[in-house]
């Protein structure tokens, strides 16, 4: 809220001094700069934090002491919009609960696999220019349990607030281009993974939370079942009933509870070489979460939970993919992605028995075409982090034929 009246403030006062040419127009520029900066940041925040429960604003109380005093603003800004949103909220559970009910989701979803970073998104876009499956939008990600009933005119607003590039690299995320459902589940959820985008320095307990629904913690499978079901309801909805494509890296460990949920769905999973995976996920860490956290962890806190997170998503994925029926798993690596999607999504349709892809071949052709310009981040990655991802994720470059830097 106070970045918000920052902002306007600053606007206020780069138009009176403008006018008065009191200023050189060098730091004219330089304030104009700081201001779009600003509204960018708090784009991306109404977007991630914003139309959170209150009820998943209350569960986070026990945690206050641990919020640093530099991001109360942060606190008030997520409390403001919470509230804000409950009437919509209210008003969609009263209009459409009856019917989000009795919706049908398709018995066949397809959930992509892999840790972030790993190319989980390139391949998410490619599958859905097949226009015979439907996906949960970007849309609804940020407005999971408002987005029906705010229609075109809630949209619209948002795409007008919400920046079309995502803070941590080149990709496009317009508001009907696909989400993963992690974020909608934080705003529904109080143990979901990307509450740990806000409390940073718990990342690594926050994942456990988020996908282990054993023992005493079989409440959360049961809170997580309903959250995700009405989550895919809702998606299936606004996909007129098309089977859906979803992707999302913790349901890299949560293949029981899928499989449960959906005993015919399909997977895929991507892997990508570890030591590019490991500098990307860093790059994350600084860009992303640095718009989101209550927190300010140092660089040893972000290096020490994406090792230890890549280790409990891979060796979770690894247990339980035996359980995955044979025909509805399909694995792939990002380098073959990169280098002959064609070829590689063709080889996905064959093993998972789907149909449809000579039809959809032309949308993949153009879809390919136009993002072959796309310019990936650089990510450097030393000698220390080179050992360390070599010790610490061996067990990958056994299981996916990857080979260590000398």
């Amino acid at each position: 809220m106070w970045d918000t009246l920052l902002i306007w403030e600053g606007a206020r006062g780069f138009t009176c001094h403008n006018q008065a040419e009191s200023r050189s127009s060098k730091h004219l520029s330089t304030e104009n700069t700081r201001m779009q900066s600003q509204l960018l940041r708090l784009g991306y925040q109404i977007g991630l934090l914003g139309f959170t429960r209150f009820s998943n604003v209350l569960a986070l109380a026990p945690r206050i002491l641990t919020i640093e005093a530099q991001y109360l603003p942060r606190v008030l800004l997520v409390i403001l919009l919470s509230l804000l949103s409950m009437p919509l909220r209210l008003l969609e559970t009263l209009i459409w609960g009856r019917i989000l009910s009795g919706t049908f989701i398709n018995e066949k979803p397809i959930f992509i696999l892999g840790h972030w970073r790993s190319g989980t998104t390139l391949l998410h876009n490619l599958l859905i220019q097949d226009t015979s499956f439907g996906f949960m939008s970007m849309y609804q990600g940020i407005a999971p349990e408002c987005c029906l009933v705010g229609g075109s005119w809630l949209s619209e607003i948002l795409s007008r607030m919400i920046p079309e590039k995502r803070p941590m690299d080149n990709v496009k995320w317009p508001l009907d281009s696909p989400q993963e459902e992690e974020i909608a589940l934080s705003k529904m959820l109080p143990f979901a993974f990307y509450i740990s985008t806000l409390f940073p320095k718990d990342s690594t307990r926050a994942l456990v939370e988020a996908i282990d629904f054993e023992g005493t913690r079989q409440h959360r499978g049961s809170a997580f079942e309903i959250a995700y079901s009405k989550l895919l309801s809702i998606a299936t909805l606004r996909a007129k009933g098309k089977p859906l494509v979803l992707k999302n890296p913790v349901n890299s460990g949560r293949i029981k509870i899928l499989l449960k949920l959906f005993p015919k769905a399909q997977f895929i999973h991507i892997v990508r070489n570890p030591y590019a995976v490991y500098s990307s996920t860093m790059g994350l860490h600084k860009s992303l979460i640095d718009i989101t956290r209550l927190q300010a962890p140092n660089e040893s806190v972000a290096r020490d939970a994406t090792l230890e997170n890549y280790k409990t998503l891979m060796l979770c994925y690894l247990r339980d993919r035996d359980l995955i029926p044979q025909g509805q798993l399909a694995e792939v690596r990002f380098e073959d992605l990169e280098r002959e999607p064609l070829k590689q999504i063709e080889k996905i349709y064959q093993t998972l028995g789907l149909q449809g892809f000579k039809s959809a071949e032309p949308r993949f052709k153009q879809y390919i075409k136009q993002e072959q310009d796309y310019v990936k981040n650089q990510a450097q990655i030393s000698a220390e982090e080179q050992r360390l991802v070599s010790e610490e994720w061996g067990l990958s470059f056994a299981a996916f034929g990857y080979e260590f830097m000398q």
